[in-house]
Protein backbone atom coordinates (compact mmCIF):
# COMPACT_ATOMS: atom_id res chain seq x y z
CA UNK A 1 0.00 0.00 0.00
CA UNK A 2 1.16 3.68 -0.52
CA UNK A 3 2.10 5.96 2.20
CA UNK A 4 -0.40 8.67 2.74
CA UNK A 5 0.17 12.11 4.28
CA UNK A 6 0.73 11.57 8.47
CA UNK A 7 -0.77 13.56 10.66
CA UNK A 8 2.19 15.69 12.50
CA UNK A 9 2.56 17.05 15.80
CA UNK A 10 4.62 19.70 16.83
CA UNK A 11 6.69 19.10 19.79
CA UNK A 12 8.42 22.62 20.56
CA UNK A 13 5.09 23.49 22.43
CA UNK A 14 5.41 22.16 26.04
CA UNK A 15 1.50 21.43 26.06
CA UNK A 16 0.55 19.19 23.26
CA UNK A 17 -2.60 18.04 25.00
CA UNK A 18 -5.16 19.75 21.91
CA UNK A 19 -3.12 18.19 19.33
CA UNK A 20 -3.43 14.58 21.18
CA UNK A 21 -7.23 15.19 21.16
CA UNK A 22 -7.24 15.59 17.44
CA UNK A 23 -5.61 12.16 17.15
CA UNK A 24 -7.88 9.53 15.50
CA UNK A 25 -8.77 6.42 17.93
CA UNK A 26 -6.03 4.03 16.52
CA UNK A 27 -3.27 4.24 13.94
CA UNK A 28 0.54 3.84 13.34
CA UNK A 29 2.89 6.24 14.68
CA UNK A 30 6.87 7.66 14.08
CA UNK A 31 9.03 9.41 16.68
CA UNK A 32 12.07 11.31 14.52
CA UNK A 33 15.01 11.82 16.34
CA UNK A 34 17.84 13.60 14.50
CA UNK A 35 20.97 11.79 13.35
CA UNK A 36 18.51 8.00 13.57
CA UNK A 37 15.71 6.17 12.03
CA UNK A 38 12.39 6.70 13.65
CA UNK A 39 11.19 4.70 16.07
CA UNK A 40 7.91 2.90 14.19
CA UNK A 41 4.90 1.21 16.26
CA UNK A 42 1.01 1.01 16.15
CA UNK A 43 -1.76 1.46 19.35
CA UNK A 44 -5.16 0.83 19.43
CA UNK A 45 -5.48 3.90 21.67
CA UNK A 46 -3.18 6.12 20.07
CA UNK A 47 -3.68 9.21 22.25
CA UNK A 48 -3.18 8.08 25.37
CA UNK A 49 -0.12 6.17 23.96
CA UNK A 50 1.81 9.60 22.40
CA UNK A 51 0.40 10.73 25.90
CA UNK A 52 2.46 8.77 27.79
CA UNK A 53 5.68 9.45 25.34
CA UNK A 54 5.05 12.86 25.16
CA UNK A 55 4.08 13.74 28.85
CA UNK A 56 6.70 16.57 30.70
CA UNK A 57 9.63 14.73 32.27
CA UNK A 58 9.85 13.88 36.29
CA UNK A 59 12.45 15.26 37.96
CA UNK A 60 15.77 13.45 37.69
CA UNK A 61 13.83 11.25 35.31
CA UNK A 62 16.61 9.72 32.61
CA UNK A 63 15.17 6.59 31.39
CA UNK A 64 15.39 5.77 27.45
CA UNK A 65 11.74 7.33 27.11
CA UNK A 66 13.05 10.45 28.65
CA UNK A 67 16.36 10.94 26.34
CA UNK A 68 14.22 9.87 23.63
CA UNK A 69 11.60 12.56 24.33
CA UNK A 70 13.82 15.27 24.96
CA UNK A 71 15.77 14.82 21.54
CA UNK A 72 12.46 14.51 19.81
CA UNK A 73 12.54 16.25 16.31
CA UNK A 74 8.80 15.25 15.02
CA UNK A 75 6.09 12.99 15.55
CA UNK A 76 4.49 11.77 13.01
CA UNK A 77 0.88 9.63 13.09
CA UNK A 78 -1.38 7.77 10.38
CA UNK A 79 -5.02 6.78 11.36
CA UNK A 80 -5.77 3.18 10.25
CA UNK A 81 -9.29 1.09 10.95
CA UNK A 82 -7.92 -2.56 10.96
CA UNK A 83 -5.60 -4.32 12.67
CA UNK A 84 -4.75 -5.64 8.38
CA UNK A 85 -4.57 -2.18 7.38
CA UNK A 86 -1.99 -1.23 10.50
CA UNK A 87 -0.02 -4.27 9.28
CA UNK A 88 0.21 -3.69 6.13
CA UNK A 89 1.21 0.52 6.75
CA UNK A 90 3.60 -0.71 9.44
CA UNK A 91 5.34 -2.88 6.81
CA UNK A 92 5.67 -0.75 4.25
CA UNK A 93 7.00 1.98 6.85
CA UNK A 94 9.20 -0.67 8.32
CA UNK A 95 10.70 -1.35 4.72
CA UNK A 96 11.35 2.40 4.06
CA UNK A 97 13.36 3.53 7.14
CA UNK A 98 14.74 -0.40 7.92
CA UNK A 99 15.38 -2.10 4.78
CA UNK A 100 17.84 -4.57 6.08
CA UNK A 101 16.25 -5.49 9.25
CA UNK A 102 12.33 -4.50 8.68
CA UNK A 103 11.35 -8.56 8.96
CA UNK A 104 13.01 -8.95 12.29
CA UNK A 105 11.34 -5.50 13.80
CA UNK A 106 8.39 -6.52 12.80
CA UNK A 107 8.64 -10.21 14.25
CA UNK A 108 7.37 -11.41 10.53
CA UNK A 109 7.85 -15.15 10.35
CA UNK A 110 7.21 -16.79 6.85
CA UNK A 111 4.44 -18.96 6.39
CA UNK A 112 4.42 -22.60 5.33
CA UNK A 113 3.50 -23.90 2.18
CA UNK A 114 3.86 -27.14 0.42
CA UNK A 115 5.51 -27.77 -3.05
CA UNK A 116 5.73 -30.49 -5.31
CA UNK A 117 10.13 -30.42 -6.44
CA UNK A 118 9.76 -31.56 -10.20
CA UNK A 119 13.47 -30.12 -11.33
CA UNK A 120 14.74 -34.11 -10.74
CA UNK A 121 13.17 -36.27 -12.74
CA UNK A 122 11.93 -37.87 -9.43
CA UNK A 123 9.58 -35.36 -8.35
CA UNK A 124 8.82 -35.00 -4.11
CA UNK A 125 6.97 -33.41 -1.68
CA UNK A 126 8.45 -30.78 0.58
CA UNK A 127 7.21 -28.22 3.47
CA UNK A 128 8.83 -25.14 2.92
CA UNK A 129 8.38 -21.90 4.53
CA UNK A 130 10.26 -20.40 0.89
CA UNK A 131 9.26 -20.24 -2.63
CA UNK A 132 11.59 -21.79 -4.78
CA UNK A 133 11.62 -20.02 -8.69
CA UNK A 134 11.33 -22.87 -11.40
CA UNK A 135 10.10 -25.30 -9.22
CA UNK A 136 6.89 -27.32 -9.10
CA UNK A 137 3.11 -25.83 -7.75
CA UNK A 138 3.53 -24.40 -4.06
CA UNK A 139 0.18 -24.76 -2.06
CA UNK A 140 -0.31 -22.42 1.27
CA UNK A 141 -0.02 -20.27 2.89
CA UNK A 142 -0.81 -23.18 6.04
CA UNK A 143 -1.65 -22.28 9.94
CA UNK A 144 1.59 -23.60 11.07
CA UNK A 145 4.44 -25.85 10.32
CA UNK A 146 2.79 -28.73 12.01
CA UNK A 147 0.05 -28.04 9.71
CA UNK A 148 1.70 -28.34 6.32
CA UNK A 149 3.58 -31.62 7.52
CA UNK A 150 -0.04 -33.35 8.70
CA UNK A 151 -1.29 -32.64 5.05
CA UNK A 152 2.08 -33.48 3.33
CA UNK A 153 2.30 -37.13 5.68
CA UNK A 154 -1.31 -37.43 4.81
CA UNK A 155 -1.14 -37.20 0.97
CA UNK A 156 1.83 -38.99 0.77
CA UNK A 157 0.10 -42.17 2.48
CA UNK A 158 -1.93 -42.24 -0.46
CA UNK A 159 0.68 -42.72 -3.31
CA UNK A 160 4.06 -43.93 -3.90
CA UNK A 161 5.96 -41.43 -4.51
CA UNK A 162 9.25 -41.11 -2.66
CA UNK A 163 9.69 -39.45 0.58
CA UNK A 164 13.46 -39.00 0.62
CA UNK A 165 15.18 -35.76 -0.48
CA UNK A 166 18.27 -36.92 -1.99
CA UNK A 167 19.24 -36.48 -5.09
CA UNK A 168 18.95 -39.97 -6.96
CA UNK A 169 21.04 -41.41 -8.98
CA UNK A 170 19.49 -44.99 -9.72
CA UNK A 171 21.87 -47.94 -8.87
CA UNK A 172 20.07 -51.63 -9.20
CA UNK A 173 22.94 -52.25 -6.24
CA UNK A 174 20.75 -48.91 -4.05
CA UNK A 175 20.00 -49.79 -0.57
CA UNK A 176 16.73 -48.49 -0.90
CA UNK A 177 14.75 -47.44 2.21
CA UNK A 178 11.81 -48.93 4.62
CA UNK A 179 8.99 -47.07 2.33
CA UNK A 180 10.19 -49.84 -0.45
CA UNK A 181 10.22 -52.71 1.44
CA UNK A 182 6.69 -51.76 3.14
CA UNK A 183 5.47 -50.81 -0.79
CA UNK A 184 4.84 -47.12 0.55
CA UNK A 185 7.60 -46.25 -2.61
CA UNK A 186 8.29 -46.96 -6.12
CA UNK A 187 11.71 -47.58 -5.39
CA UNK A 188 13.14 -45.77 -8.41
CA UNK A 189 16.78 -45.17 -6.16
CA UNK A 190 16.64 -48.94 -7.14
CA UNK A 191 15.75 -48.75 -10.96
CA UNK A 192 12.12 -50.74 -9.64
CA UNK A 193 10.30 -48.00 -12.13
CA UNK A 194 11.26 -45.69 -15.41
CA UNK A 195 11.55 -42.71 -14.95
CA UNK A 196 7.90 -42.83 -17.39
CA UNK A 197 6.42 -44.64 -14.58
CA UNK A 198 7.18 -42.80 -11.69
CA UNK A 199 6.33 -39.37 -13.72
CA UNK A 200 2.78 -41.20 -14.17
CA UNK A 201 2.61 -41.27 -9.86
CA UNK A 202 4.04 -37.86 -9.58
CA UNK A 203 1.22 -36.39 -11.92
CA UNK A 204 -1.34 -38.29 -9.67
CA UNK A 205 -0.27 -36.52 -6.59
CA UNK A 206 0.10 -32.93 -8.19
CA UNK A 207 -3.62 -33.65 -9.53
CA UNK A 208 -4.64 -34.59 -6.07
CA UNK A 209 -3.11 -31.17 -4.80
CA UNK A 210 -4.79 -29.11 -7.13
CA UNK A 211 -7.93 -30.34 -6.04
CA UNK A 212 -7.11 -30.88 -2.98
CA UNK A 213 -8.54 -34.42 -3.93
CA UNK A 214 -12.33 -34.11 -5.27
CA UNK A 215 -11.20 -35.63 -9.01
CA UNK A 216 -9.68 -38.54 -6.80
CA UNK A 217 -12.61 -38.71 -4.32
CA UNK A 218 -15.50 -38.14 -7.77
CA UNK A 219 -13.15 -40.92 -9.63
CA UNK A 220 -13.59 -43.62 -6.73
CA UNK A 221 -17.02 -42.87 -6.04
CA UNK A 222 -18.11 -43.63 -9.65
CA UNK A 223 -16.06 -46.73 -9.07
CA UNK A 224 -17.41 -48.19 -6.11
CA UNK A 225 -20.97 -47.12 -7.43
CA UNK A 226 -20.09 -49.40 -10.09
CA UNK A 227 -18.74 -52.22 -8.45
CA UNK A 228 -22.35 -52.25 -6.09
CA UNK A 229 -24.32 -52.28 -9.44
CA UNK A 230 -22.43 -55.61 -10.18
CA UNK A 231 -22.85 -56.71 -6.48
CA UNK A 232 -18.81 -56.50 -6.60
CA UNK A 233 -19.18 -56.12 -2.45
CA UNK A 234 -15.61 -56.90 -1.21
CA UNK A 235 -14.06 -54.44 -4.28
CA UNK A 236 -16.90 -52.01 -2.73
CA UNK A 237 -15.65 -52.00 0.40
CA UNK A 238 -11.88 -51.48 -0.55
CA UNK A 239 -13.19 -48.80 -2.75
CA UNK A 240 -14.74 -47.30 0.22
CA UNK A 241 -12.32 -48.05 2.23
CA UNK A 242 -9.63 -45.91 -0.22
CA UNK A 243 -12.45 -43.09 -0.76
CA UNK A 244 -12.28 -42.56 3.32
CA UNK A 245 -8.46 -42.11 3.29
CA UNK A 246 -8.26 -39.56 0.27
CA UNK A 247 -11.47 -38.13 2.46
CA UNK A 248 -9.76 -37.69 5.46
CA UNK A 249 -6.07 -36.66 3.96
CA UNK A 250 -8.42 -33.87 1.85
CA UNK A 251 -9.52 -32.52 5.51
CA UNK A 252 -6.34 -32.12 7.13
CA UNK A 253 -5.85 -28.67 4.16
CA UNK A 254 -7.58 -25.56 5.16
CA UNK A 255 -10.21 -24.47 3.09
CA UNK A 256 -7.56 -21.23 2.59
CA UNK A 257 -4.81 -22.95 1.06
CA UNK A 258 -4.62 -22.45 -2.54
CA UNK A 259 -1.76 -22.90 -5.13
CA UNK A 260 0.25 -19.32 -4.56
CA UNK A 261 -0.16 -18.43 -8.14
CA UNK A 262 -4.43 -18.76 -8.05
CA UNK A 263 -4.55 -17.20 -4.71
CA UNK A 264 -6.76 -14.23 -5.31
CA UNK A 265 -9.21 -12.79 -2.78
CA UNK A 266 -10.45 -9.67 -1.02
CA UNK A 267 -10.38 -9.02 2.39
CA UNK A 268 -13.27 -6.45 4.27
CA UNK A 269 -12.44 -4.45 6.97
CA UNK A 270 -12.87 -1.41 8.78
CA UNK A 271 -11.62 2.36 7.78
CA UNK A 272 -10.96 5.07 10.32
CA UNK A 273 -13.82 7.05 9.83
CA UNK A 274 -17.71 6.01 10.85
CA UNK A 275 -19.11 4.27 7.91
CA UNK A 276 -16.68 3.50 5.88
CA UNK A 277 -14.71 0.47 4.73
CA UNK A 278 -11.77 -0.50 3.51
CA UNK A 279 -11.70 -3.89 0.45
CA UNK A 280 -8.35 -4.82 0.24
CA UNK A 281 -7.31 -7.17 -2.71
CA UNK A 282 -5.41 -9.86 -3.55
CA UNK A 283 -4.15 -11.07 -6.95
CA UNK A 284 -1.77 -14.04 -7.12
CA UNK A 285 -0.62 -13.83 -3.53
CA UNK A 286 0.27 -9.75 -4.05
CA UNK A 287 -1.58 -7.17 -1.76
CA UNK A 288 -3.12 -4.34 -3.87
CA UNK A 289 -4.45 -0.90 -3.31
CA UNK A 290 -7.14 -0.63 -0.92
CA UNK A 291 -10.56 0.34 -2.18
CA UNK A 292 -12.60 2.73 0.01
CA UNK A 293 -16.31 2.39 0.54
CA UNK A 294 -17.57 5.20 1.94
CA UNK A 295 -21.39 5.45 3.54
CA UNK A 296 -20.89 8.79 5.30
CA UNK A 297 -23.51 10.84 3.13
CA UNK A 298 -26.71 10.73 4.12
CA UNK A 299 -28.57 10.94 1.00
CA UNK A 300 -29.39 7.67 -1.50
CA UNK A 301 -27.10 6.40 -3.60
CA UNK A 302 -27.42 6.40 -7.53
CA UNK A 303 -26.24 2.97 -7.95
CA UNK A 304 -26.41 -0.22 -5.83
CA UNK A 305 -23.49 -1.48 -3.52
CA UNK A 306 -23.05 -4.19 -6.04
CA UNK A 307 -22.84 -2.26 -8.86
CA UNK A 308 -20.20 -0.10 -6.56
CA UNK A 309 -18.43 -2.67 -5.80
CA UNK A 310 -18.00 -4.54 -8.74
CA UNK A 311 -16.86 -1.22 -10.93
CA UNK A 312 -14.52 -0.28 -8.51
CA UNK A 313 -12.71 -3.48 -8.20
CA UNK A 314 -13.04 -4.13 -11.70
CA UNK A 315 -10.96 -0.79 -12.28
CA UNK A 316 -8.85 -1.46 -9.26
CA UNK A 317 -7.59 -4.79 -10.46
CA UNK A 318 -7.51 -3.71 -13.73
CA UNK A 319 -3.50 -4.14 -13.91
CA UNK A 320 -2.58 -5.26 -10.39
CA UNK A 321 0.96 -4.98 -9.50
CA UNK A 322 3.46 -7.98 -8.33
CA UNK A 323 6.25 -6.11 -7.54
CA UNK A 324 6.49 -7.00 -4.09
CA UNK A 325 7.93 -9.63 -2.54
CA UNK A 326 5.11 -12.41 -2.51
CA UNK A 327 6.23 -14.45 0.29
CA UNK A 328 6.17 -11.79 2.88
CA UNK A 329 2.58 -10.69 1.60
CA UNK A 330 1.19 -14.54 1.78
CA UNK A 331 3.21 -13.80 5.80
CA UNK A 332 1.40 -10.58 6.43
CA UNK A 333 -1.54 -12.51 5.15
CA UNK A 334 -1.35 -15.60 7.38
CA UNK A 335 -0.75 -13.67 10.31
CA UNK A 336 -4.51 -11.34 9.71
CA UNK A 337 -6.31 -14.23 9.02
CA UNK A 338 -5.15 -17.40 11.40
CA UNK A 339 -5.07 -15.02 14.12
CA UNK A 340 -7.56 -14.84 17.26
CA UNK A 341 -7.90 -11.02 16.51
CA UNK A 342 -8.89 -10.97 12.56
CA UNK A 343 -11.44 -7.99 12.57
CA UNK A 344 -12.56 -8.56 8.99
CA UNK A 345 -13.71 -11.15 6.33
CA UNK A 346 -12.21 -13.01 4.01
CA UNK A 347 -14.02 -13.54 0.21
CA UNK A 348 -11.96 -15.65 -1.96
CA UNK A 349 -12.13 -15.88 -5.93
CA UNK A 350 -10.76 -17.52 -8.72
CA UNK A 351 -11.60 -15.00 -11.30
CA UNK A 352 -13.32 -11.49 -9.95
CA UNK A 353 -16.61 -12.43 -11.84
CA UNK A 354 -16.78 -15.54 -9.43
CA UNK A 355 -16.50 -13.61 -6.74
CA UNK A 356 -19.88 -13.74 -4.21
CA UNK A 357 -20.71 -10.53 -4.46
CA UNK A 358 -23.86 -11.21 -2.62
CA UNK A 359 -22.09 -11.99 0.34
CA UNK A 360 -19.67 -9.70 0.61
CA UNK A 361 -22.90 -7.06 -0.03
CA UNK A 362 -24.48 -8.93 2.79
CA UNK A 363 -21.40 -8.56 5.35
CA UNK A 364 -21.11 -4.69 4.28
CA UNK A 365 -25.51 -4.36 4.99
CA UNK A 366 -24.55 -6.07 8.44
CA UNK A 367 -21.49 -4.44 9.69
CA UNK A 368 -23.31 -0.98 9.09
CA UNK A 369 -26.53 -2.24 10.95
CA UNK A 370 -24.07 -2.85 13.54
CA UNK A 371 -22.26 0.75 13.55
CA UNK A 372 -26.05 2.30 13.44
CA UNK A 373 -26.86 0.24 16.70
CA UNK A 374 -23.71 1.16 18.63
CA UNK A 375 -24.24 5.05 17.23
CA UNK A 376 -28.06 4.82 18.56
CA UNK A 377 -27.14 3.01 22.26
Amino acid sequence: MKIGAGIKLDTSHGDVGEQLAGLPAAGVYALHVPGRPPYLSWSASLRRRLARVLRAAGGGDDGPVARMRRNLSAVECWATGSRLETMLLLYELSKLHYPEEYLTRMRLRMPWFIGLADRNAFARLRTTNRIPRGDGPVYGPFSSRDAAQCYEQEVLSLFQIRRCAETLAPDANHPGCIYGEMNQCLRPCQRAVTAEEYGTEAARVAEFLATNGKSAATALSAARDRACEQTEFEQAAQIHKRLEKVNAAAATRHEVVKEIHAFHGVALTRASAKRQFVLWPMVEGYWQEGVALDFSAEEGRAKSLDHEIRTQLSGALAAPRSGSKRVEDLAIFSRWYFSSWRDGEWFPFRTLEDLNYRRLVRQVSSMLKADAAVAQA
